[in-house]
């Protein structure tokens, strides 16, 4: 299921353990606390949540995936543009390393690279790229209920990205590395008006659950067939006592 896989590359060895080491805690509604420090592309200490005056799109990311990191934040430079809105006006978009070993420097490169594939027609401003320590960044990721683990060099994690509004309220979480203009600027919309939106995620989990040993989400057919049953049950119980009833004369 896309935004649900926890993505790793394939060499890595195991994950211990039998708890997901990549997940979504959703935490709707709460606020990103002020006072988490991150660099910027500059390498000047920024407060993160004072870069979140608009609507504000965040990508957990790191710079040196050869991946999904890659497709998703290609993504967001293929949609931002198609959007109404205005960037570094409606919104801005955040994308934050969850690597400690990341640089402002390298935070540079990969955002010259992305606004190049946008022909350099985006606002600089409008999209920030964002490194910190680890205290920093697990304060961050604790905020926003992003759960990943470190493999060698690498990291199993999931694919998401969040939608915050201008006070800092979690209003949204868009799962999977591919995203349409409509539901991006949908979360954004919902989150200039502090609208805490429908999540889709509470359902799919029921559906699906963690293989440890594949280190994946995987379809629990059991589980599904227990709903099925008391679904049925309880309509089958309806029908027989609707059914049941004589009409008065």
């Amino acid at each position: 299921m896309p935004g649900l896989d926890g993505h790793v590359h394939p060499d890595t060895q195991a994950v211990s353990g039998d708890a997901p080491p990549a997940a979504v805690d959703e935490k709707l509604g709460d606020i990103i606390p002020p006072g988490i420090m991150f660099r910027d592309e500059s390498g000047l200490m920024v407060d993160v949540r004072s870069l979140m005056d608009l609507p504000t799109i965040i990508a957990p990311v790191y710079f040196n995936c050869p991946s999904v990191c890659n497709i998703l934040q290609s993504s967001l430079a293929k949609v931002l543009p198609q959007m109404a809105l205005v960037p570094d006006k409606d919104y801005r978009v955040l994308s934050v390393s969850f690597d400690e070993t990341d640089t402002p420097d390298l935070a540079a490169r990969r955002k010259t690279n992305y606004l190049a594939a946008m022909d350099h027609a985006y606002p600089p401003e409008a999209w920030r790229f964002l490194t910190a320590d680890k205290e920093s960044i697990d304060r961050l990721m604790d905020a926003i209920g992003y759960r990943f683990t470190r493999v060698d060099k690498d990291f199993v994690h999931p694919i998401v990205v969040v939608a915050v509004s201008p006070e800092g309220k979690i209003v949204r979480y868009l799962y999977g590395n591919s995203f349409l203009p409509f539901d991006t600027a949908m979360a954004l919309t919902e989150a200039a008006e502090g609208k805490v939106g429908l999540s889709l995620k509470r359902i799919v989990s029921y559906c699906f659950s963690y293989d440890p040993q594949g280190r994946r989400y995987v379809l629990d057919v059991m589980r599904i067939a227990g709903f099925v049953v008391l679904f049925g049950v309880a309509v089958l119980f309806f029908v027989l006592v609707r059914g049941g009833r004589k009409p008065r004369k």
